[in-house]
């Protein structure tokens, strides 16, 4: 996998995301790569640390040399009980200035999303998994985040599948990949705009005001601003009345559809 790449996978069961990630993380560690592995739910550090010395050799040697670390799902994202995006992303890159100051060819990480019990916490997460895509882009990383589909709705397997450019699940004992989107290519802007942002265009074009739009959603007006940045940047939207305009062609345009069907 090429540097950069931000991938996602859904399993049925612990036991396929065990062989998933050992095998992953056994070819990080003989590529001279920093490995972090964020476990949540089941999956514990006990139960990561055995499956991994069972299928990596002199694996207690990469322990010790700090190779490789693994940290709790409920440790690394939350602060106060909250997920702070920036703070997590300040962590990644700190982990990546080190891991290259140290000799490493690069950084391979898997996150868990087992830990997500709301609504808001799963919207949150999905906004940082957008954020990590964007930040990763010219960086010496590769991220797999792994999802289970004993948990997901249908809803939610397209809302993951859009925030990464590659979907893997294991069918009948058969991998199977779906590459939702090329980064690179000249695709519909709103398919890149993650599901709080879109709430947040349109509600900017129903008129609201920043604060309006923070008290509605329940987030900080600091969020809303950096929402609107971040529409403003992936959308082409140069101020204000361009964001109005370009979410009210986007709702006729689902009126048409809805109409079509």
């Amino acid at each position: 996998m090429a540097w950069g790449t931000h991938l996602c996978s859904f399993f049925g069961r612990t036991q396929d995301l065990l062989e998933t990630l050992t095998s992953y993380f056994k070819a990080g560690l003989e590529s001279q790569e920093y490995c972090i592995w964020i476990v949540s739910g089941r999956l514990t550090r006990e139960r990561a640390t055995t499956a991994l010395r069972a299928s990596v050799p002199d694996f207690d040697r990469y322990l010790a040399e700090r190779s490789l670390d693994i940290v709790s799902a409920r440790e690394w994202y939350l602060e106060k009980g909250r997920l702070d995006l920036r703070r997590v992303m300040r962590n990644w890159q700190r982990r990546l200035r080190h891991a290259e100051a140290r000799g490493f060819a690069g950084m391979r990480v898997t996150g868990a999303a087992a830990w997500l019990d709301t609504k808001k916490e799963w919207e949150n997460f999905l906004e940082y998994e957008a954020a990590l895509n964007e930040a990763m882009r010219s960086r010496r990383m590769i991220v797999l985040c792994t999802y289970s589909l004993s948990t997901a709705s249908a809803a939610d397997v397209l809302d993951v599948a859009r925030t990464h450019q590659l979907a893997l699940a294991r069918r009948t004992s058969a991998w199977q990949a779906v590459a939702w989107r090329d980064l690179d290519a000249s695709l519909d802007r709103y398919a890149i705009v993650t599901p709080r942002e879109r709430q947040v265009l349109h509600l900017v074009a129903e008129g609201h005001m920043t604060s309006e739009i923070a008290g509605l959603l329940e987030i900080s007006v600091k969020t809303v601003e950096v929402h609107r940045a971040n529409l403003m940047r992936k959308l082409g939207a140069r101020n204000q009345t361009d964001l109005v305009r370009y979410a009210l062609r986007q709702e006729l345009r689902s009126s048409s559809r809805r109409s079509r069907d």
